[in-house]
C-alpha cells in the first residue's frame, strides 16, 4: 500500500511540475490551431513528381537503417565479449596471474563504459555531431544509428553471453578447449536464436529512428517531412505520415517473416 500511495505522489508531483492538463488541447486558440492543421492533411499530395521522391527517400531510409544496423553488429560483438563477466576458477588472479587478471578486467569495464557512453547519447545528438563532422546527408544517419545501436546491441549480446547455461560452458571448457572455442562451439549457438531475435527488433527500431534523423538533416523522409511542415504544406505532410506507416508496416512484417524462417532454422536443424 505504501509503495503504491509513493508512486501516486510521485506522478501527482511529476503532472504539476510538467504543466500538465487536458484541457489546455481543448483551449479556444489551441483548438482552432489543431483543427486548420488536421484540415490542411486533407486530400494528401497524390502529385506523380512528389510520389517519386518520396519513393526515393523510402529507399534512402531503408538504406540507412540497414547500413547502420550492420555496422552496429560488426562492432558490438566483438566488444560485447569484451564486455561479458567471467566466472569460475579459470578467471582467478591466481589462475591468471596478476598482469593477465588486471588486463581482462580493465577491458572489461573500458568496454562496459563505451558501451554506456554510445547508448547513453540520443540518436538525434549523435546525428547532429556527425552533421557538424561529415556534412549533411544519408552518412551522418547512418553513422548516428551505427555508434548508438552499437550500445545497445554491446550490452544486450554480453547479458545474452552471461545468461548461457554454465554447465554447458564447463563441460566445453573442460575438454580443453580456449575461450575462443567455447565462444563458436557453446555460448554462440546455444545464444543465435535470441542473437538474430536482438539483430531484427533493433532493425526495426533503426527504421523508425531513420523516419525522424531527417530532421536534423541526417538524411532520409525525414528531410522532406521537415520541409514540409516549414512550408506549411500539410497535404505533403499527410503523404508523407502514410509512406512513413506503410513503410514501418512493411519492416514489421519483414521481421516477423525473418523471425518465423530463421529463427525456426536452428530448431529444425536440431530435429
Amino acid at each position: 500500500m505504501a509503495v503504491v500511495v509513493i508512486i501516486l505522489v510521485v506522478l501527482g508531483v511529476s503532472a504539476r511540475e510538467t504543466e500538465f492538463s487536458l484541457t489546455t488541447l481543448f483551449q479556444a486558440g489551441n483548438a482552432e490551431a489543431v483543427t486548420r492543421f488536421v484540415r490542411g492533411l486533407w486530400p494528401p499530395e497524390t502529385n506523380v513528381k512528389f510520389l517519386r521522391t518520396i519513393f526515393g527517400l523510402m529507399v534512402e531510409t531503408i538504406e540507412i537503417s540497414l547500413v547502420g544496423t550492420a555496422l552496429a553488429v560488426l562492432v558490438a560483438f566483438p566488444l560485447s565479449l569484451l564486455a561479458v563477466r567471467q566466472r569460475g576458477e579459470e578467471f582467478s588472479r591466481e589462475r591468471l596471474g596478476t598482469a593477465r587478471w588486471v588486463l581482462r578486467w580493465s577491458l572489461y569495464y573500458l568496454a562496459r563504459a563505451f558501451l554506456n557512453l554510445f547508448r547513453g547519447i540520443p540518436e538525434l545528438v549523435w546525428a547532429l555531431i556527425f552533421v557538424t563532422a561529415v556534412g549533411l546527408g544519408p552518412l551522418p544517419g547512418v553513422l548516428a544509428l551505427a555508434v548508438h545501436s552499437t550500445g545497445i546491441l554491446g550490452k544486450l549480446y554480453a547479458e545474452m553471453f552471461e545468461s548461457v547455461d554454465q554447465r554447458l560452458v564447463e563441460m566445453v571448457r573442460s575438454t580443453g578447449a580456449t575461450e575462443m572455442q567455447v565462444l563458436f562451439f557453446a555460448r554462440l549457438p546455444l545464444s543465435l536464436p535470441v542473437f538474430l531475435s536482438y539483430t531484427l527488433f533493433r532493425w526495426e527500431c533503426n527504421m523508425r529512428a531513420a523516419t525522424v534523423l531527417g530532421f536534423v538533416g541526417a538524411g532520409g523522409i525525414g528531410t522532406q517531412l521537415m520541409i514540409s511542415m516549414k512550408l506549411f504544406r500539410y497535404n505533403e505532410v499527410m503523404t508523407l505520415i502514410l509512406a512513413i506507416l506503410i513503410l514501418i508496416a512493411l519492416v514489421d512484417i519483414l521481421g516477423q517473416f525473418l523471425r518465423t524462417r530463421v529463427l525456426d532454422a536452428p530448431g529444425k536443424c536440431l530435429r
